[in-house]
């Protein structure tokens, strides 16, 4: 199965302000999705500025390889790159691997695309989507003030980042949508599975709203937000769900299930099936 919008997609990308007109579309997408005020975590007035700090310490640090051609840099407010697949290869301390098809930096505040026309690794508007919500996320505005704290939550980041890339895509692009459910093996696929089936299970219980309003929350620490979500979750009637999270303590998304097992009736039913675990239709607001 091949989305067929992807072509027509990836070739507006290719214009002159193709991509920069994608990435506004993705985050007004976003924002109205989850009736939410969305924000980068590096806003745009603050872009260049940080940029030049980097480069200022070391140049070399937001350069963009590319073998067979011109080196780019991460410069001036823009927010995305899309990298062919030699550039992906030369450049492994930002796209980590060539096993992925997008990346988001926290430090430059920059979207990394990748192009891989002869293969199933290309990006398309889940990609941007999910790297998107990266970019807007609360750990976009804390990453740098808790040593690690994206690393120690990984796997809560990405399931939550996936699952609201697919919330988005149901709303905003169903004929998107239905190809990266299915999971087709050319352009469109759901990322990080077993984390996505995990809070799409959970949003199904709860709805979206308590996911998107810690993942997308303005504040600049993590504790309220945290605390909110689960207060928020527990305001719905499950009053024993309680599961503590801090910026030094590993998520651990074992534990994270058996709580959600626990606590909320209906989520074993839904994380054990095979039909509803990924089916964000039946999701609530």
């Amino acid at each position: 199965m091949k989305c067929p919008q992807h072509d027509n997609y990836i070739i507006a990308a290719a214009t002159p302000t193709g991509l920069d007109a994608l990435v506004k579309n993705t985050f007004s997408d976003i924002q109205t999705t989850f009736q939410l005020q969305v924000e980068y975590g590096v806003k745009e007035n603050a872009l260049a500025g940080v940029r030049n700090a980097i480069s200022s310490a070391d140049p070399s640090l937001l350069l963009l390889k590319n073998p067979r051609g011109t080196p780019r840099f991460i410069e001036k407010t823009n927010r995305a790159y899309v990298l062919n697949h030699d550039e992906w290869l030369a450049n492994p301390i930002w796209t980590k691997g060539p096993q992925y098809i997008g990346q988001y930096l926290y430090g430059p505040g920059a979207i990394l695309l990748h192009s891989f026309e002869t293969g199933p690794f290309t990006w398309c508007k889940n990609t941007l989507i999910h790297e998107t919500l990266h970019s807007v996320s609360l750990y976009s505005r804390i990453w740098n003030i808790y040593p690690d704290i994206t690393s120690r939550h990984l796997q809560l980041i990405e399931g939550m980042t996936e699952c609201l890339t697919g919330y988005v895509l149901l709303k905003k692009h169903p004929s998107c949508y239905i190809p990266w459910k299915a999971s087709a093996q050319e352009n469109c696929q759901i990322a990080y599975r077993p984390n996505t089936k995990l809070f799409c299970s959970l949003a199904q219980s709860i709805g979206i709203s308590p996911i998107a309003n810690f993942y997308l929350s303005l504040a600049g620490e993590f504790a309220a937000p945290w605390n909110q979500f689960v207060r928020s979750i527990q305001a719905q009637g499950f009053k024993k769900f309680h599961f503590p999270l801090d910026d030094k303590r590993t998520y651990k998304e074992f534990e994270f299930v058996q709580e959600c097992t626990r606590s909320l009736p209906t989520f074993k039913k839904t994380y054990e099936s095979k039909t509803k675990v990924l089916d964000f239709s039946l999701i609530e607001p």
